[in-house]
């Protein structure tokens, strides 16, 4: 028995295949070593994985990454401070190339203060630093 057109069923969508799955980029060379298991509290792994995720990285290859970076002598560990002081450097750094840019298209007098304000900055900074380093170097 036929159904009337306005009865039929509609075909049904032919199914959708399913996203082909994407490779991870693998190291340049196999990793045959295991180093572990490594046991962190949970407090540990949740820093590593905001680290790993800001360097657009898994949490393993970022711990293995900074891991034999640290041992090979290639990554500097600062203290906070000493981050904190030069993340202020480079601030100002970036705040004088943007003024630097506006040289051009701006008059002196209105660019002045803001160039006098970004140097003092850097100069702050740079005093700072100077006077941490040296109490270091007399401390010890």
């Amino acid at each position: 028995m036929t159904l009337p057109v306005d009865q039929a069923q509609a075909p049904e969508p032919a199914p959708v295949p399913p996203a082909p799955r994407r490779r991870r980029r693998r190291a340049a060379r196999a990793r045959s070593h295991r180093l572990g298991p490594l046991k962190l509290s949970a407090g540990e792994l949740a820093d590593i994985r905001a680290a790993a995720a800001r360097a657009g990285m898994s949490p393993g290859a970022y711990a293995a990454h900074t891991v034999t970076t640290t041992a090979r002598h290639a990554l500097v560990l600062l203290p906070a401070t000493d981050r904190e002081r030069i993340a202020e450097l480079l601030h100002a750094r970036i705040e004088l190339a943007r003024i630097a840019a506006l040289l051009p298209t701006a008059d002196a007098h209105t660019v002045l203060p803001e160039l006098t304000r970004a140097a003092r900055r850097i100069e702050q900074a740079a005093d700072a630093l100077t006077r941490h380093a040296s109490r270091k170097t007399t401390s010890t």
